[in-house]
């Protein structure tokens, strides 16, 4: 049964389990869908999109982070890149989670750490 299970799973089904088997085995983390607004988290994903979103005043870069359950946004203000930070890098953010506009969680210039992909 585990096999059919296997061949009728989607490929975005199977990273989904494989990223979220993976932040189990982060310390002191938690999954994004338990995190609770206005509320101080720790998180750990892979990094889905990296989007420069430019101003008349400060660039702000914004880092989608997916952990097998949901996405989460780390936002840093006046930074056009953080080194070590690309596309499927492993990360932990720190900060303090909020929602604006009814759109996806975010966290304001996060605290964050690169991790291996093989971090236990």
């Amino acid at each position: 049964m585990g096999f059919l299970k296997g061949l009728s799973e989607t490929s975005e089904q199977i990273h989904a389990e494989q990223t979220r088997e993976w932040c189990k085995e982060v310390e002191d983390v938690e999954e994004v869908t338990d995190c609770q607004e206005r509320t101080r988290r720790k998180v750990a994903g892979v990094v889905e999109s990296i989007k420069l979103v430019p101003s008349k005043f400060s660039n702000t870069l914004e880092v989608t982070l997916f952990d097998g359950t949901d996405r989460i946004i780390g936002v840093w203000l006046g930074r056009k890149s953080i080194p070590g930070i690309d596309l499927g890098t492993h990360l932990k953010l720190e900060g303090t989670v909020g929602r604006f506009d009814a759109g996806p969680l975010r966290i304001i210039n996060p605290a964050y750490e690169l991790l291996s992909h093989s971090h236990s």
